[in-house]
């Protein structure tokens, strides 16, 4: 949880207030548009925050304030559409896919792969996909039907060439998302652990979980929300500057 722990010792002042006010509707406006732009990636996990308010310690005589930042991702399935891709693959339910990437193991939902000139199943980034702590290889499929059983098996030509392993965590929502649609393991999630039952469906592709239409109402009321603030702002100000200036002024 990251936590901001105020601009002022004392709680409770309008320009203060509405300052932080702001500031937490422009990392909610940052969400909000991330997610609606990622409304079509494959396999992206839509994300929320929310603000809790802490009392800290007593300084000097007087309370603070410290407002809690808690980032939470959405880890429901998302759309699966219909591609006739023999590389795009789907999984039904829960789990992910293995990847191998220079920064370490990673963990996806999106399925849009291919082959490389190794005969490797790779991501869009060329990253491999990993099954029983190997990458997958197919060998030279010109000319073959290749095709993938709903429990992870590869025929070719009717003959298995090989498995897609799909692996799931204790609680996937703790894992670190580490950007274009990976995710990486930490001690909240868990260890992976195999799934020794899997759905996967091939020629599919599994989009986002974001529901664009209210994500746009919700980005719609954020950007109001942030005008009130800011007015709320300039609103102090001239009440400030009045007081300055003629607070005590002689008539």
């Amino acid at each position: 949880m990251k936590i901001n722990t105020g601009m002022h010792p004392y709680s409770r002042l309008g320009m203060m207030e509405a300052l932080e006010g702001a500031i937490m509707t422009e990392r909610r406006l940052d969400i909000a548009a991330n997610n609606l732009a990622n409304a079509d990636t494959p396999g992206f996990r839509r994300q929320g925050i929310t603000f809790e308010e802490y009392m800290l310690r007593e300084q000097d005589g007087t309370r603070r304030t410290a407002k809690g930042e808690v980032t939470w991702q959405d880890m429901s399935i998302g759309t699966v559409h219909y591609t006739e891709n023999q590389w795009d693959f789907a999984i039904n339910g829960e789990g992910f896919f293995q990847v191998q990437t220079p920064a370490g193991m990673m963990y996806t939902r999106a399925g849009n792969f291919m082959l490389d000139r190794n005969s490797r199943l790779v991501t869009q980034d060329g990253y491999p996909v990993i099954s029983d702590g190997a990458p997958v290889i197919l060998e030279d499929t010109t000319g073959k039907h290749i095709t993938l059983s709903p429990d992870g098996q590869f025929f070719v030509d009717e003959t298995v060439a090989g498995s897609l392993q799909i692996v799931t965590f204790r609680n996937p929502e703790n894992l670190e998302r580490m950007g274009r649609n990976y995710f990486r393991e930490t001690p909240a999630s868990g260890a992976p652990e195999t799934l020794d039952t899997v759905n996967i469906q091939q020629g599919y592709l599994e989009l986002s979980n974001v529901n664009s239409l209210e994500d746009m109402i919700n980005l719609i009321d954020l950007h109001r929300a942030y005008e009130i603030q800011q007015k709320s702002m300039q609103a102090v100000d001239q009440m400030n500057n009045k007081a300055a200036n003629e607070t005590g002024r002689l008539s």
